[in-house]
């Protein structure tokens, strides 16, 4: 499960990256931020995906379905 809400909420930022991308790349440590974002996702002690998921995936899921 925790692999699944990883996938679904890395999904969800490559794809809006790749419309902004070229809109914010231009910005000082852009990627230095974008890969501790990529890390924050992954680190079992912090469980970003997870929170990520919870808060904002998982209800609007949960809305569309009915």
């Amino acid at each position: 499960v925790r692999w699944m809400m990883y996938w679904i909420v890395f999904a969800l930022f490559m794809a809006t990256e790749t419309f902004t991308d070229l809109l914010i790349s231009w910005l000082p440590f852009y990627y230095e931020v974008k890969m501790a974002f990529v890390v924050w996702l992954l680190s079992p002690y912090t469980r970003g995906a997870s929170l990520l998921y919870r808060k904002f995936v998982h209800p609007t899921l949960s809305r569309k379905e009915k």
